[in-house]
């Protein structure tokens, strides 16, 4: 009853020093199984020692102590800085903004950084990103506000098709309260591929949600007559992005780091391929 995929995925949480719930569990799930069948394979489990249960979260192993301690150490490093991030979604041309990696599962390290993926408007990708690296140098969060991920509102199709993509997108919670956190879900059904258990639904937690999403107001005329300037600024600064990233990372160019002018995958480390690797060791491991 496919016990091992199922241990597979509890032990995934647990290379990270993290765990999922029972929900998690079978949401992350690389095999259809009805929830029925997935109940009676944990209860079986469980029934064995294999996993034990606290608190509608699975473990395999002692790691209780530490998952307690990653949340609130997630929290506590979003709470130190939830001013200056409330001012990072509010800058010009964000249109959304959300926590992914190890902030969105609350599994941070004591000293750790925050993932933020990001949707700017048309055409305006590369202005903002230079101003969001602008604003984290101006308040001293370089190095802490990891802005990683970026598309234009016009390309919320990721072309990476992975487990781990796949798992990122589902999990991510929104910074701001949009349509567009359901608009991702929608345009990237692909996921449902590798996480065939899954449903279509957002993570929502107010601990986490820092402002409402901004109306679209007609645009005044100034800005429409700066509309084609910025457009050709837009293009520039991705033009010398390019440049600059093939030279100073050649050999993550094109893999872990991937650039259009609405799309910007700034992540060095190409994790598809760890979390693969993860998870096939894990299964292998487990005796059938």
């Amino acid at each position: 009853m496919h016990h091992n995929e199922i241990l597979a995925t509890v032990n995934m949480a647990h290379y990270f020093d993290s765990a999922f719930t029972v929900e998690q569990t079978y949401r992350f799930l690389k095999i259809k199984m009805s929830r029925e069948d997935f109940d009676a394979a944990l209860g079986e489990l469980h029934k064995s020692g294999a996993v034990s249960l606290a608190n509608d979260v699975l473990f395999a192993r002692n790691l209780e102590s530490l998952y307690q301690s990653k949340i609130a150490w997630s929290r506590q490093l979003f709470d130190d800085n939830r001013r200056q991030l409330r001012w990072l979604t509010r800058m010009p041309g964000v249109a959304f903004c959300g926590l992914t990696g190890a902030n969105a599962f609350e599994s941070c390290r004591e000293k750790d950084d925050i993932d933020i993926f990001v949707v700017t408007s048309k055409r305006r990708l590369w202005l903002s990103y230079v101003l969001l690296v602008v604003f984290s140098k101006v308040m001293g969060k370089r190095g802490l506000f990891c802005i990683n991920y970026l598309v234009d509102e016009t390309r919320l199709h990721i072309p990476q098709h992975d487990y781990y993509t796949a798992i990122q997108i589902l999990q991510m919670i929104p910074l701001i309260d949009s349509t567009l956190s359901e608009q991702i879900i929608a345009e990237n059904q692909w996921i449902f591929d590798f996480l065939p258990n899954a449903a279509p639904s957002v993570i929502r937690d107010d601990f986490y949600l820092l402002r409402s999403a901004r109306s679209k107001n007609q645009k005044s005329t100034l800005r429409r007559s700066l509309g084609g300037l910025f457009d050709r600024l837009n293009r520039k600064i991705y033009q010398r992005y390019v440049v600059r990233l093939s030279r100073k990372y050649p050999s993550e160019f094109g893999s872990g780091i991937r650039l259009s002018e609405g799309a910007a995958k700034l992540n060095r480390v190409n994790h598809q391929d760890v979390y693969k690797k993860i998870y096939n060791d894990i299964k292998s491991d487990v005796p059938a």
